[in-house]
């Protein structure tokens, strides 16, 4: 039996949650059933993460608004042609631009579209126009899913990102709680203003106001991917107007951020309407505990796992209040909920059984 040829697509040449959750895929994909082919930017730089042979197809696939017109078409003819040249049968879109690129796809080839819906975005374009060029939506949460028209629901499934245990490095010897009377916190993700940093330092100010000093926020991440450096000065200058100098730690960007999570007693996911959250199962992955606001994907994780605690959307006293729950848990107490944490993101976000449903998509639209 022949294999089948995919594509992915993807417009991102740095590694964000999406791209992170692609590399999962590819990297479980059954190589013995699929050839894969990846078109990406020509400086990707995400590309030696892959594991599985993959012919690389570089393409550029610029804003929308720079490319209408003329131009558009051009790269969409160029697109037609790669897919009758390499036999492709299935074109699986990631994220939120590459399916642009992918629709017309549906109907100048034979190949079969898939778009994976990572995003939240409201517009009647992207929710309701959008969807019907492809044979099946990919949603990474209940959440987003629940963001395409009800007109679309039979086209969409739900397939959560997952963790990769076995390619994923980080340290197995996990920070003794609150070592040296240090209450450790960790937000982890690009500095962008809907992950909603300025909710978080308020709220490890009220923390502070009720436990004393002893307590550490690290923000962990960086600007490049949005170039959001007015943001971050905006969050300097609230943390120097709190008084929180000694208690706040913009740490920038690291390679490996599960090492730090696990030496971190708590991590803090308060993003606006977030469509799912990659350092959420990360952070249970290395046995830490994590608080998330009542906003979109987010609750599911937790709920999924018991691996923390569910605040009110936005709220920063409600915020405080959860971090002081962890923070007067006693050894066993917090010892269980790190543990059950890990124990259910290992059982239910496995990229060892998700990959599973992934192809079974690709089996179901492949026999249509």
């Amino acid at each position: 039996m022949s294999k089948v040829n995919v594509l992915y697509v993807t417009h991102s040449n740095k590694k964000g949650g999406a791209e992170q959750s692609l590399i999962h895929l590819m990297n479980y994909l059954d190589v013995t059933k699929y050839n894969v082919y990846l078109m990406c930017p020509e400086n990707t730089e995400y590309l030696d993460e892959i594991t599985i042979p993959i012919k690389v197809i570089p393409m550029e696939l610029g804003t929308l608004k720079e490319k209408w017109g003329a131009v558009y078409l051009k790269k969409i003819f160029s697109i037609q042609k790669i897919i009758r040249d390499h036999h492709i049968h299935i074109v699986h879109a990631n994220g939120w631009r590459a399916p642009w690129y992918a629709a017309p796809l549906k109907i100048l080839t034979k190949a079969k579209t898939i778009w994976h819906h990572r995003d939240n975005a409201p517009s009647k374009m992207y929710n309701y126009l959008l969807p019907f060029f492809f044979h099946k939506i990919i949603c990474i949460s209940e959440y987003v899913k629940g963001t395409i028209d009800k007109r679309h629901e039979n086209r969409c499934v739900v397939v959560y990102n997952g963790i990769d245990p076995q390619k994923t490095t980080y340290s197995s010897n996990k920070k003794p709680f609150k070592l040296e009377n240090q209450f450790v916190v960790g937000v982890f993700g690009r500095i962008v203003e809907w992950k909603r940093l300025d909710v978080i330092i308020d709220g490890i100010k009220r923390l502070k106001d009720r436990i004393g000093d002893g307590c550490k926020l690290y923000i962990v991440g960086g600007t490049a991917i949005d170039g959001s450096e007015n943001y971050l000065n905006q969050l300097k200058n609230q943390v120097k107007a709190l008084g929180l100098e000694n208690n706040v730690v913009f740490y920038g960007h690291v390679k490996n951020p599960l090492e730090m999570m696990s030496q971190c007693d708590v991590t803090v996911n308060y993003s606006d309407r977030e469509p799912f959250g990659r350092v959420i199962i990360e952070s249970l992955l290395a046995n830490t505990p994590v608080i998330v606001a009542d906003s979109g994907g987010a609750p599911e994780i937790i709920r999924h796992t018991h691996g923390g605690l569910i605040s009110k959307d936005g709220d920063p006293e409600s915020l405080a209040e959860n971090l002081e729950k962890v923070y007067r848990m006693t050894q066993e107490e917090y010892t269980a909920l790190s543990e059950e944490g890990h124990r259910n993101v290992m059982k239910k976000f496995n990229m060892s059984h998700l990959i599973k449903e992934i192809e079974e998509v690709y089996e179901k639209i492949l026999k249509r």
